[in-house]
């Protein structure tokens, strides 16, 4: 079994978190084990994570490019290897 890696986009995530609730409401409201207050009240409560997780997607991809411009820099930063950056000149 091989794994691709195939990056998300902010869009795509979002669209398919708003996918899954509206699929869960429509569920759920379908669902004669479930009065119509219990359905709003737990599509809400979908919602509410379903904001969250694309709020934390947002600042993780934002953090990634951070750490990825740092990381080019410490890189460029510590010259050739096997030079002692840490000697005072």
């Amino acid at each position: 079994m091989s794994f691709e890696y195939k990056p998300v986009s902010l869009e795509e995530y979002n669209q398919t978190l708003r996918d899954s609730v509206n699929a869960y409401y429509t569920h759920a409201m379908n669902d004669p084990n479930m009065s119509n207050e219990d359905a709003l009240k737990s599509t809400g409560e979908m919602a509410e994570q379903y904001l969250d997780a694309v709020q934390e997607f947002q600042e993780t991809q934002e953090m990634g490019n951070i750490e990825t411009t740092n990381e080019d820099v410490s890189i460029a930063d510590n010259g050739l290897d096997g030079v002692d950056d840490s000697m005072d000149i």
